[in-house]
């Protein structure tokens, strides 16, 4: 039997979709990887349609944009995975695994000595900032940082991606926005700080699912906890810096679990 797995438009949902896929094939299933359109919503939506049979969900995303619960005023991983685990539950839809890592949004620097965003706070007003121009707007962004931290930056560059990177290497600009699962972190020597506060939310991977046949659920338990941010930063380097296929990754990352 085929299952038909989803993923989001950018290449960590590949390399994990595939990874879920070589495992399931070990199982006996076909397995078929379908790339949505660029909406938050597409994926949950062909699993309600059951057009795909499962796909990775971030926790963040679900609780905010998916399932549009209250935002809490200190987040707490544990509370927001049970909130969406539940939620889900309404729909019919199953939490079948949690990965292991977080792709969390975080303020990435080059210099020495800061290790949490209050650390930041400390000397924001001689630095300047960088983040793609919505970030500086949107409430689980900048605004939240200021309220919680007192995050005030001497200046703020709107920047996308790509020229973050190169800004911050080039010492134009000191601090920038990156997703802790960013191989680029590495690639650059990037520290990311920690939010001490707990002021943004946890976005938690979690292997979500409608239909599966006997026996499809039970595999996937074997990436219970198995990839850890860290991980999941080597896997991307893989795909993003050394040349190597999604097929490729999914299959060295199985077998270093000897699975």
């Amino acid at each position: 039997m085929k299952i038909v797995i989803g993923a989001k438009p950018f290449n960590e949902q590949r390399i994990l979709a595939h990874i879920i896929g070589k495992l399931l094939e070990r199982e006996g299933f076909e397995y078929e990887v379908r790339v949505s359109e660029p909406r938050l919503e597409a994926n949950l939506e062909a699993l309600e349609r059951g057009e795909i049979n499962l796909y990775v969900e971030y926790t963040g995303t679900a609780y905010n944009a998916l399932l549009k619960l209250p935002p809490m005023e200190t987040w707490d991983e544990e509370r927001v995975f049970e909130a969406v685990r539940e939620g889900f539950k309404g729909k019919g839809i199953e939490v079948v695994a949690r990965l292991g890592f977080r792709n969390d949004f975080a303020l990435a620097v080059k210099r020495e000595g800061l290790r949490t965003i209050s650390d930041l706070a400390g000397i924001s007003k001689s630095l300047t900032f960088a983040c793609p121009a919505p970030y500086i707007e949107r409430p689980d962004g900048l605004p939240r940082l200021r309220e919680v931290y007192g995050l005030e930056f001497r200046e703020i560059k709107p920047l996308m991606p790509p020229e973050m990177y190169g800004a911050i290497s080039k010492g134009e600009v000191d601090v920038i926005t990156a997703f802790t699962t960013d191989a680029r972190v590495d690639a650059f020597k990037l520290s990311l700080l920690e939010d001490d506060k707990k002021a943004l939310p946890p976005y938690e991977a979690i292997v979500i699912a409608g239909e599966l046949p006997e026996g499809a659920a039970k595999a996937l338990k074997a990436l219970e906890g198995r990839i850890s941010t860290e991980t999941m930063r080597r896997l991307n380097h893989m795909l993003d810096f050394e040349g190597k296929g999604e097929e490729e990754i999914a299959e060295e990352f199985l077998a270093s679990l000897g699975v």
